[in-house]
């Protein structure tokens, strides 16, 4: 499939101009997914202006370039004096940045912006399951019939925005978009990093720039609830995440007070991995950290090393909306695949660890 100009309108990406011209080639990019296909360039001249790379297999992204080329389009020319040419393809196209606004289709869809590394919508967070061809039209109708004047200027002014370096600190209470039209709100309890550098005590097996966050029970359209309303809230198991989106200023902050000491951090659990030492279990629960011999001291088979950080939230609109309804995080804990000693059903096996740790059981 390809977009139309008046379909693009409504996803804020650039419009295709008439004198542009349309040229096609075989696919040889190494995008996972994108591997077979065609790649569709279009030009304004001798620059590259915008690449739509289609998939076999229905996969579709469209992104905008200002690349300028040479030797009758076939050589991408160098950034720079001392640079040399490259030819046009797919693999060296991907070597080079977008910018501005895309649109990605998968059987999700992701609206978002090369230039401020900030998500504009994401099906998959607002918990709609994955969609054929068929179900992507229906989704591109409704977005347009839904798009309120309001909302084009909304989304023009996300596609136009300048690229922000935002501050952040624990404590922080910061709000998100699961849609358009609903918000979620969250907080930073821990900021692992800064931690680690005042000479904090902490099994540091987590890669990046590394906050622990949880978000709370609510959906809503209130752009601006009191941080007072939130800490009478529920929350979500918390999680480790990179600090980009807040870094890039998509999850927005609203407000601050002190981390109180009773805080759900995610539990780390296993043998050392490190390569001069790896005669230790390690326990580790945010600011708690223990460790003891692992010659005589037995280890569980199963993984709870839990080490893994994600780009993003772990939650989506639909399992919120879920844990809502149950007043609990049961919901949470059944959909979730990663082995976190806090998940229920490992309660015997933390109550083990804890002993073997010489933990108090009320950590």
């Amino acid at each position: 499939m390809e977009l139309e100009n008046e379909q693009r309108k409504y996803l804020g990406l650039e419009i295709i101009e008439p004198d542009w011209e349309r040229i096609e080639i075989p696919s040889n990019c190494l995008k996972p997914g994108l591997s077979t296909g065609k790649d569709i360039l279009f030009f304004d001249g001798d620059i590259l202006r915008k690449v739509i790379w289609l998939n076999d297999n229905g996969h579709f992204l469209e992104n905008s370039y200002k690349l300028r080329t040479q030797d009758n389009r076939t050589m991408i020319a160098p950034l720079t004096v001392k640079g040399k040419p490259r030819r046009l393809n797919g693999v060296n196209i991907q070597r080079c940045t977008p910018y501005g606004m895309y649109f990605d289709y998968n059987g999700g869809i992701l609206i978002a912006n090369y230039t401020t590394q900030q998500t504009y919508y994401s099906s998959a967070f607002a918990g709609i399951p994955s969609m054929g061809q068929e179900g992507l039209q229906k989704f591109l109708g409704n977005w347009a019939d839904n798009t309120t004047n309001e909302d084009l200027d909304e989304i023009q002014a996300f596609a136009n925005a300048k690229r922000r370096h935002c501050k952040y600190k624990e404590g922080d209470f910061f709000r998100f978009k699961y849609d358009r039209r609903n918000y979620g709100y969250g907080r930073i309890l821990f900021d692992v990093r800064k931690f680690v550098k005042e000479g904090g005590k902490f099994w540091n097996i987590l890669m990046g720039k590394v906050l622990c966050v949880s978000v709370y029970h609510i959906i809503t359209r209130n752009p601006d609830m009191n941080i007072e309303d939130l800490q009478k809230l529920r929350s979500c198991p918390s999680t480790y995440m990179m600090d980009n989106r807040f870094y890039y200023g998509e999850y927005e902050i609203i407000g601050n007070s002190p981390v109180s000491g009773d805080v759900d951090y995610p539990v780390m659990y296993g043998r050392s991995i490190s390569g001069i030492d790896r005669n230790k279990i390690c326990f580790c629960c945010g600011r708690e950290y223990h460790e003891i011999p692992f010659e005589s001291n037995k280890l569980f088979q199963k993984n709870f090393t839990n080490n893994g950080v994600s780009w993003s939230l772990n939650i989506d609109k639909t399992l919120v909306e879920e844990c809502i309804k149950a007043g609990t995080n049961g919901p949470f804990w059944k959909a979730s695949r990663i082995n976190d000693l806090r998940n229920p059903v490992f309660s015997k096996e933390l109550s083990i660890v804890l002993k073997h740790m010489g933990i108090d059981g009320n950590f």
